[in-house]
């Protein structure tokens, strides 16, 4: 009986937590030039269907004002996303292209700012290593917040339960 729960347990699709962290470059409207800083999102995350997962998001940017403009932010937003797999690139199904996206809420909690609409969607390439319960992945996004819209380039790493 155990080993019939486990065999069941293992073929159900499984929850998964990822995080992705990189650079984000964001252009103001109103101020002149480009911010630069980093960018954390942090992912809990399950398949929905074979090629589609719902998630929720946590990130966390910082965001430095460019060199002519005083003004650095930091920002924190939570949200909800989804994932579609557009094609699995090889027959083993270890490499596949994903579109992301997701929408949320900021607010700001250093630097000047207001609480606002923000969200993000892209490409991500995954690889499956020998393990099967980690992935890895690149991701490029664009990403907005009230009036800013940019650019992110992701690694990230997800782990599922």
């Amino acid at each position: 009986m155990m080993m019939l729960a486990l065999a069941l347990a293992a073929a159900a699709p499984q929850p998964w937590i990822g995080i992705s962290a990189g650079p984000v470059l964001l252009r103001e409207s109103g101020r002149p030039g480009v911010g630069s800083g980093p960018l954390v999102r942090v992912e809990v995350g399950y398949p929905v269907a074979d090629r589609i997962a719902a998630e929720l998001w946590l990130s966390g940017a910082m965001e430095s004002a460019p060199p002519t403009t005083p003004g650095d932010h930091a920002l924190l937003g939570a949200g909800g996303g989804a994932r579609l797999l557009v094609s699995r690139l090889d027959s083993a199904g270890k490499l596949g292209l994903w579109l992301h996206a997701g929408a949320g809420w900021g607010a700001p909690v250093a630097g000047d700012g207001q609480h606002g609409p923000m969200g993000f969607g892209g490409a991500l390439f995954t690889f499956q290593p020998f393990m099967q319960r980690f992935t890895l992945g690149l991701e490029a996004n664009a990403v907005a917040w009230r009036s800013a819209v940019g650019m992110a380039v992701l690694p990230s790493l997800r782990c599922a339960f």
